[in-house]
Formats: C-alpha cells, sequence, structure tokens
C-alpha cells in the first residue's frame, strides 16, 4: 500500500512539474447561434466546440489535447436544473414510455461534454535525422483538407471556406452530431505517424493506427481489430499546394476498405485562384466504384480590387468519415458567394450568398437559400454574421428564414 502511495504521489508530482511548464493554447473555438422557427415559435439554438491544447517541449513535444462540445447549449443549461418528471412504475404505458426515452435520448444527446480528444508525443529528428516520429491516440490529422498548409508552411488558408455549422447546421443526412469539415478522410484511433523532413517543398508522412471511425460501419468491432495504414504527401510550391493521400483498413472476418483523394490549389497571382477536392473516401474491396462513393468539390475563386466571386460546386459522397449517410445519395450544391473586402488582409469581408442544394439522380429535394453576411475580426476573434432566406418557402410563424452568430478563433 505504501508503495503504490509512493508512486502515485512521484506520478502526480511530475504532471505537475510539466503542466506549469507547459504552454496551453485553444487552437478552436467556435460558437455558433441559429435561430429559427422550431413548431412555430422562434426559438434560438448554441452550438459551441473548442480545442485546448497543453504544449511541453520541442524536441521531445508532448500535446494533451482537451475537447469541450456541446449541440444546444440552452438544452444543457436547462438540463442541469431539472429533473426528470418520470416515476418508475411497474407497467407503464407505451405511451408514458415512450415519452420517456424520448427525454432520455434527448438530454443524453445535448450534453456538454469537456473530453480528452488527442494525446501526442513527438520526437523530432530521430537519431539525428530529418525524421519526426510520434505516438498518438485521438482525433489526429484531418486529410485533403488543406488544413497543414497554414499550420506547417505558414500559408493562407488554402481550403474552402463551405463546410460546418453555418452551411450544414442540420448536419449530414440530419445527423447533428456530424458535418463536413472540409476534408475526406480522418485519422483517427491510437498508433504511430512518421514525418520526413528532408524538403521544405515536398513532405511525405505515414500513419499505422488502430482505427475507432467505423463505429456504424462495423458495429460491434469499433473497439478493436480495425487497423489501418494511411500515407499524406504535401506539396507547397508559390503557385501550387498539393495533398494527396491514400490508406486502407484492414477489418477482420470483412473485406479490406481503401480511400484516398487529392487537394489541389492553384493561384495565378493576378487574383485568379482555383480549388479542387476530389477523392474515394470510402470503397470495399470487391464492389463496384460508382460516382456515390466519391467526393469532389470545385471552387474557382476570384478578386478584382476589394471585390470578390468564389462560386463552388460539392457533390456529397455517400461515406463520409467511414459512416453511411444513405439520404446523401445523389445530393449536391451550388453556392455563389459575391463579397467585397478580405477577411485575411483588412479584418473585414461582407456580402451576399446563394445555396442551390438538389437531388441530381431526380431534382428532388430542391431548396434554395439567399444569405447576406458581414464577418470581422477583433482581438483575435472573427464574428461572423448571417441570414439565410429561402424565397421559394414560407409559412406564417417566419420558417422561411433563420439567422445565424458565429464566434471564432482567427490567428
Amino acid at each position: 500500500m505504501k508503495k503504490t502511495l509512493v508512486w502515485a504521489f512521484f506520478t502526480v508530482f511530475a504532471l505537475s512539474q510539466w503542466l506549469f511548464g507547459a504552454e496551453v493554447t485553444v487552437p478552436k473555438l467556435e460558437i455558433t447561434s441559429r435561430g429559427a422557427s422550431e413548431d412555430g415559435n422562434f426559438t434560438i439554438s448554441t452550438s459551441a466546440e473548442a480545442d485546448i491544447g497543453i504544449n511541453g517541449g520541442y524536441k521531445y513535444g508532448v500535446l494533451l489535447g482537451l475537447g469541450f462540445e456541446a449541440r444546444n447549449l440552452e438544452k444543457a443549461l436547462s438540463y442541469g436544473r431539472l429533473k426528470l418528471p418520470y416515476s418508475s412504475p411497474v407497467n407503464p404505458a407505451q405511451a408514458e414510455y415512450d415519452e420517456m426515452v424520448d427525454e432520455l435520448n434527448d438530454r443524453y444527446n445535448n450534453q456538454a461534454v469537456l473530453s480528452l480528444r488527442l494525446l501526442e508525443a513527438t520526437v523530432r529528428e530521430l537519431f539525428n535525422k530529418p525524421l519526426d516520429v510520434s505516438f498518438f491516440s485521438g482525433r489526429y490529422h484531418n486529410l485533403g483538407s488543406g488544413e497543414e498548409f497554414v499550420s506547417r508552411f505558414g500559408t493562407v488558408p488554402v481550403g474552402t471556406s463551405y463546410k460546418g455549422f453555418f452551411y450544414f447546421p442540420d448536419g449530414i443526412g440530419g445527423d447533428s452530431s456530424r458535418r463536413y469539415n472540409g476534408g475526406m478522410h480522418s485519422v483517427f484511433g491510437t498508433g504511430f505517424a512518421a514525418t520526413l523532413n528532408v524538403s521544405d517543398v515536398v513532405v511525405p508522412t505515414l500513419y499505422v493506427y488502430q482505427d475507432l471511425s467505423y463505429r456504424q460501419s462495423y458495429p460491434g468491432e469499433q473497439l478493436g481489430g480495425i487497423f489501418s495504414g494511411d500515407f499524406r504527401l504535401l506539396v507547397n510550391s508559390k503557385n501550387a499546394k498539393l495533398e494527396f493521400f491514400s490508406g486502407g483498413s484492414y477489418i477482420r472476418e470483412h473485406v479490406p476498405v481503401f480511400y484516398g483523394g487529392l487537394l489541389a490549389f492553384f493561384s495565378s497571382g493576378v487574383g485568379l485562384d482555383f480549388l479542387f477536392q476530389a477523392g474515394i473516401p470510402f470503397w470495399r474491396y470487391g464492389e463496384g466504384i460508382s460516382i456515390d462513393n466519391c467526393y469532389f468539390l470545385m471552387e474557382p475563386q476570384l478578386r478584382v480590387g476589394v471585390m470578390g466571386l468564389n462560386i463552388t460546386f460539392f457533390y456529397h459522397p455517400v461515406y463520409y468519415q467511414n459512416v453511411e449517410a444513405p439520404a446523401e445519395k445523389g445530393r449536391a450544391d451550388v453556392n455563389t458567394k459575391l463579397f467585397f473586402g478580405s477577411i485575411n488582409k483588412n479584418s473585414f469581408e461582407g456580402g451576399v450568398e446563394s445555396t442551390l442544394s438538389f437531388k441530381i439522380d431526380n431534382g428532388s429535394g430542391f431548396n434554395m437559400w439567399v444569405s447576406p453576411f458581414i464577418s470581422a475580426v477583433t482581438s483575435g476573434l472573427q464574428w461572423d454574421f448571417k441570414i439565410r432566406v429561402n424565397p421559394l418557402y414560407f409559412t406564417e410563424g417566419g420558417d422561411f428564414a433563420e439567422g445565424f452568430i458565429g464566434i471564432r478563433t482567427a490567428f
């Protein structure tokens, strides 16, 4: 017993010393409020998400990533003060039982949660060679998103802004816990990553890990028995930036799964840029490949003086982050963004967007949104204000319009 207490003391002491010397950062903070009509009543709902990083050292870098998430902050706050109004009868009526289950599910799905998202330990320049090796556990890199160009090379963002809560408030296929995040595949699990830093232009990375992302595709096996290997190649030049990735997953007693994709960003240097993302996020070996397997985004970006125009065509994949969403089959979006100013240069941007969403195969599910917006950066925070109006849909109570207010970190 004494020996156990001694070891516990030294462990806590060592951890406290590391924490006191560590650097705490908030690489991501997003708070988004949506005001819309719900069952005839105007309701405000708030989604909050934050990443908190605790870094220690460079040569032997350690990163502890904490995450805060609340899908509906108003419900999470109110549930903390309310008690369940249900008793436990021996033979409850079906209607009462269903109501109790719905209430419990709603409370469970709308909790405010502080959790561990990532643990990473990195040895840089292993054996005095240009090789960095990391051990990680949790949600790691977002492949095919272009995010690494900003953090590794210090470039301006090269990924699309057509992502997240402002464009997909109802989630993917009606699942509010999942939204398109600008990438095609996420490294999520426990394993190792090795990055070769021979060149400042071409940077390859190899990942080998137990994959924890197949929670719906292969239920019951998401905590073991599934292993993945991924390869990513970054190419950073003045007028072209490329991110290529490919990989596969071994799933016991099942056929393997393969995936891959390419992000390409080209800049003419005279006001015309072009972003292209294409890939197959999920394909079971032996099955046919169709357009439903594909992730495709094309975005020409034109700027003349203070004015800019982005046109985004996005074809939704049926499988995203290794989870199937049948409702996304055949769905595509065309988003036209006309704006003035530059959020990266003068910290202000405003304009109007029009978004068309429809099913390519039969034209059903047609939606149209017209959205004036304003964005500004102050003291390291970006403020976004947006109103979405559906001119083709109107009922009493204002269902044809909804408003958004967003706050996020800007570096």
